[in-house]
């Protein structure tokens, strides 16, 4: 089967939808598809994967944007591939799956983490984001043609289609998965000493963990004021809050410092070995504001750590079952701060632990691969 993924740029430190991108291309070719991947910009290579790289062109966001759609379009005219798979809505492709969310969602999302005039603010300016407008003329364009087939990374997403486009037909979900290392127990053990003992804490204080790349986006800021409250009640002052990621970091250290909590509050860069933080940590906290289907809490979730969430994150539907903790709002800081407490005691920590354990085969990249080639199978037969 010859499969097209087309996406912006392919470079997984950029991103978690990138990341997905580059794992599901391995997958495919490990399965032997013949894959291409179309994009603008890449640093990324597989065996079996052939990038295309087209270049960027257009002095704007929205010209780079447009050249990069009539450049796709240029390669799709060639008609080489049985399967044309898009993560952003190129009229053409017969699969359109937006790992980043609809752009309506994105939009109400921005709107939903200010208040008051930054609300007010944000909803008077959106109409004069010209790329962001673009794109969604696109994706209603894609979305009304009833030959494509739209994948949802959740069912949050796929409620998107509905909500917004009126869309149920042909909407399919296969749910994000992810790839953790290959790694035995003694390492795991020894990663997590090494990191604690770095950290400045015992093997009995607890330890948090979130990685983000938008701090405001992903909740860092309610997730420290939360992490200060507990700590005021909890009197734990050798616990830790890790914050992994790319991000002006000084507003947050002046956070924590002013509600007493700065030498609790640990700031990490980026780094490519984010698995030894999760193996030093007891939860993973990541209070998304919107999150289609968030990569940080499925490989924690499949390393067995539990993770406090929202219901605006999809990832959120894996941890119904008590794998975890969905809260309604990052600003719901009441049940944030129960969730520090309930995911720092032992004994109920170890049991959604194993709830997670259980869940770590239908976390796996294989069965995302699985289910996406069931759904171009299906393609295949019905343009027959």
């Amino acid at each position: 089967m010859r499969v097209a993924l087309v996406i912006e740029r392919l470079d997984p430190s950029g991103g978690g939808r990138e990341t997905s991108t580059a794992q599901m291309a391995a997958g495919l070719a490990d399965r032997g598809c013949d894959v291409s991947v179309i994009c603008r910009q890449a640093a990324w290579e597989h065996d079996g994967v052939n990038v295309i790289a087209v270049g960027k062109r257009g002095a704007t966001r929205l010209s780079a944007l447009r050249n990069f759609i009539a450049d796709v379009q240029r390669e799709l005219g060639a008609g080489r591939w049985d399967i044309v798979h898009a993560t952003l809505p190129v009229p053409g492709a017969n699969v359109y799956q937006p790992r980043g969310g609809t752009v309506p969602a994105q939009i109400t999302a921005g709107r939903r983490r200010r208040s008051g005039v930054g609300a007010a603010l944000s909803s008077a300016v959106a109409p004069l984001n010209r790329c962001r407008r673009h794109m969604g003329e696109l994706e209603r364009q894609v979305v009304a043609d009833e030959a494509v087939t739209c994948l949802a990374v959740s069912a949050m997403v796929a409620a998107e289609f509905a909500d917004y486009y009126q869309r149920s037909g042909s909407v399919r979900v296969v749910y994000n998965a992810v790839a953790v290392p290959d790694v035995d127990d003694e390492q795991r053990a020894d990663w997590r000493q090494k990191l604690r003992f770095m950290l400045g804490v015992s093997p009995d204080d607890p330890v948090f963990v979130t990685v983000a790349r938008n701090f405001a986006l992903k909740g860092v800021n309610e997730a420290i004021m939360a992490f200060a409250e507990w700590l005021g009640r909890a009197r734990r002052d050798n616990a830790r809050l890790v914050v992994v990621g790319r991000d002006d970091v000084d507003g947050y250290q002046r956070i924590a410092g002013m509600r007493q909590a700065g030498r609790q509050v640990v700031f990490i860069p980026p780094t490519d070995e984010v698995f030894k933080y999760y193996a030093a940590a007891d939860a993973c906290v990541l209070l998304s504001w919107y999150d289609p289907c968030s990569r940080v809490v499925l490989e924690a979730t499949r390393w067995g750590i539990p993770s406090v969430t929202t219901s605006y994150n999809g990832a959120s539907e894996v941890l119904a079952g008590g794998a975890g903790i969905v809260v309604s709002s990052p600003s719901d800081r009441r049940a944030v701060v129960a969730a520090y407490e309930d995911l720092s005691d032992l004994a109920r920590r170890a049991e959604r632990a194993e709830l997670c354990r259980r869940l770590d085969g239908t976390l796996a990249i294989a069965r995302h691969v699985d289910e996406l080639m069931n759904v171009y199978q299906s393609i295949c037969e019905d343009k027959r």
